[in-house]
């Protein structure tokens, strides 16, 4: 009877699991990304087109002795899809067991940093400047293989939740104006031109509850995401929790 009694309370936490599982949905609804769990949120973005939405995997290197850590990365892309103007993007990226993102993943060369609300989620925001070389999103903005570079001026959010497994990631890009061409990186904040930027990518982003009433998320694999390059330029750093270290 007590072999009984814990088979059938193993097929009970099991069932519970698998219903827990079940009930988490990452992906799209129509232009919206939208997670029911770790964190429970959706993001948008306004007055843009979609180009793509979908999910995909890659691997960070997080030491030069170790090779990558595979992690989980769901994103929507938004704007024209031309070189010439601005693009959008709201990403999810989610860590195996045992990493977490590091609290200060801010890129070398930024300014303007701030923590800035959008909806009711908290971010930490900077402003960069990106190259289109080596750039995961450069099909997504309409650049080919063989064409010229192209250098954004970038706003990105970025905000932790689950424990630090899971980061989501907003960012808003337009070309680098002609009057700051011959920057390769960024020195001076607070210019006029950059808080009218940074309003423009502040307004650009909807950060809000998930749908009611879910029928199911449209969560494709992204083929014209250049995955080999989606590294710590966008996602961040990362490091392992020593409390699951063995000595």
């Amino acid at each position: 009877m007590k072999v009984l009694r814990h088979v059938c309370i193993l097929a009970l936490l099991a069932m519970l699991l698998a219903g827990c599982n079940a009930g988490l949905q990452r992906g799209m609804v129509g232009p919206v990304y939208v997670s029911t769990a770790r964190p429970a949120i959706s993001l948008t973005v306004k007055d843009m087109p979609l180009i793509a939405g979908g999910q995909g995997q890659c691997s960070l290197t997080w030491t030069s002795a170790m090779g990558g850590l595979p992690v989980s990365v769901w994103l929507a892309a938004y704007g024209q899809g031309t070189p010439q103007s601005p693009l959008a993007i709201v990403a999810q990226a989610e860590l195996p067991q045992r990493w977490y993102w590091d609290s200060d993943s801010t890129p070398p060369f930024s300014v303007d940093h701030a923590t800035e609300v959008i909806g009711d989620t908290e971010f930490s925001a900077s402003t960069f400047i990106v190259d289109s070389s080596r750039d995961p999103f450069s099909l997504l903005a309409g650049i080919k293989p063989g064409m010229p570079p192209v250098r954004w001026l970038v706003r990105s959010f970025t905000s932790r939740f689950n424990f630090n497994l899971d980061k989501v990631i907003l960012e808003y890009r337009e070309p680098l104006p002609e009057q700051m061409a011959f920057l390769d990186v960024l020195t001076i904040a607070q210019t006029d031109q950059l808080k009218a930027f940074e309003q423009r990518a502040r307004n650009t982003f909807a950060v809000g509850r998930i749908p009611e009433n879910l029928n199911g998320l449209a969560d494709p694999y992204l083929k014209n995401i250049l995955w080999q390059f989606m590294d710590q330029r966008f996602l961040g750093t990362v490091s392992q929790n020593d409390t699951f270290k063995v000595n």
